[in-house]
């Protein structure tokens, strides 16, 4: 062949230039100590890139006692429990344009900057304003991205409360409840799906059929100008009682949640609901994680629902938003999601991974996130203490007005609101929510809430 065709050989000395420089980039890009951050999660490094903090987390009341934990029994509690769990020691490896991120461990882990001590110089009041603050704060990334603190002061009798933080990168919301519990006492577990998964060709043609879903789901209607600030309210309500409101209906608790959520935001911001022409876009969180999923890791989905935001009658309003989560109880689209941020997202060069997260994770496509999370059944205690009401904490996505959590919790349903205070009131929500929940609590009927003009709803 060389002899009677010689310009093979040359070609061969020609290709290997070009291999070479490929072999040399590849190193660089991936032979460097750590662990790669998988791509759904290196999805929320992208997002924290335009400014919005992306922590999740939960917020645990503690039970009012005459023996506090002081902050050194909490340090020593995490230390010897949370601090030890495979993320909780490690950092992000410094990193460029092109190379993905990075798990390395960390040098030294200051648990006196990660575990705090706060005071609320305003109850309840003021441990909202101290949620805020946290969460619109992004974590430094040349330590552990987590924060623990206990805040002293926030209800009667000296009653204090527990705040955990973890960046979205670690884990998604049940992940960070799995973490969390080791924090507690008696060790729980959260009931997690299980099942034969589907074969691959099945799973390709729901992946299929999901892609072209998604593609058809257009994009959200404009919302005003937005604010870096965050707000944060709670409300609780017996869990039995939401399940017999959805019951009743022959709806499931999420669908009462999401009711519940839009009823409220046309009630407090009636001008918000008219600039999306009465029509609010939620992307509600699905979980794809299987009974041996780690806790580290985003092991969800996301699924866009539009829900009417026009004050109809609750009854009414409830109805339909049951018809339109139909489309959560078909996999396609949640797995056709899964697969673009597990799968898809790692094929591609890293500049397009984030390009692609800040597009279509933001207003263009949905104004709201909700996540409706199992918890432990049983009661807890903390440091020896007992456990009360307790809300998830999620990041809002950016420019948009609203992320809520809800966490079922020894039998009560803690729901957690994220808002962004220039276009939406965190505190008035949760108490339109606290009166909504009161009346479904004592079996009143639910009208459609009218636009609130500056009078208070009681508080549940």
């Amino acid at each position: 062949m060389v002899a009677t065709a010689n310009h093979y050989l040359l070609g061969a000395v020609a290709v290997a230039i070009p291999v070479a420089v490929g072999i040399r980039i590849a190193t660089w890009l991936n032979d460097t100590p750590g662990t790669v951050v998988p791509s759904s999660d290196a999805f929320f490094l992208h997002i924290e890139g335009t400014g919005a903090a992306q922590h999740v987390g939960g917020l645990v009341m503690l039970e009012a006692t005459d023996d506090r934990p002081s902050i050194d029994d909490v340090r020593a509690l995490v230390r010897d429990s949370f601090a030890r769990l495979p993320r909780m020691h490690q950092r992000l490896a410094p990193t460029s344009r092109w190379r993905r991120p990075r798990w390395i461990e960390a040098e030294y882990v200051d648990l006196d900057w990660h575990v705090t001590e706060l005071q609320s110089v305003d109850g309840k009041t003021g441990l909202m304003r101290i949620l805020g603050e946290l969460a619109e704060s992004p974590m430094p990334r040349d330590r552990p991205m987590w924060q623990v603190a206990i805040v002293r002061d926030v209800g009667p009798g000296g009653a204090d409360a527990l705040v955990v933080l973890v960046h979205h990168s670690i884990a998604d919301g049940i992940g960070t409840v799995l973490q969390a519990l080791s924090l507690f006492e008696p060790r729980a577990t959260l009931p997690v799906p299980s099942g034969r998964a589907p074969s691959r060709v099945r799973r390709a043609a729901a992946v299929a059929v999901g892609l072209a879903q998604l593609a058809t789901d257009g994009t959200a209607a404009s919302l005003p100008e937005s604010s870096p600030q965050r707000g944060f309210g709670v409300a609780n309500v017996e869990l039995e009682v939401v399940r017999r409101t959805a019951a009743a209906h022959g709806v499931r608790v999420t669908d009462v949640v999401i009711a519940l959520l839009a009823d409220a935001v046309y009630a407090v911001a009636p001008e918000l609901a008219r600039s999306v022409d009465g029509r609010m876009r939620f992307s509600v969180t699905t979980m794809v994680r299987t009974p041996d999923s780690a806790a580290e890791g985003n092991a969800t989905a996301a699924v866009i629902v539009d829900v009417p935001v026009d004050g109809r009658p609750f009854g009414d309003l409830l109805v339909e938003v049951a018809t339109r989560t139909r489309r959560l109880r078909r996999p396609t689209r949640a797995m056709a999601s899964r697969f673009v941020m597990a799968t898809g997202l790692r094929l591609v060069p890293e500049p397009f991974a984030r390009w692609f997260a800040q597009t279509v994770y933001g207003p263009r496509f949905l104004h709201a996130v909700v996540s409706n999370m199992p918890g432990p059944t049983i009661a807890l205690t903390f440091a020896g203490v007992g456990t009360g009401p307790t809300y998830p904490i999620l990041p809002l996505v950016p420019e948009t007005p609203l992320a809520v959590g809800a966490l079922s919790w020894d039998g009560v349903l803690g729901i957690g609101l994220a808002t962004d205070p220039q276009l939406l009131d965190s505190a008035a929500v949760a108490r339109h929510l606290c009166a909504t929940l009161a009346r479904l609590q004592e079996g009143s009927p639910v009208s459609g809430s009218r636009p609130l003009k500056g009078e208070e709803e009681p508080s549940a």
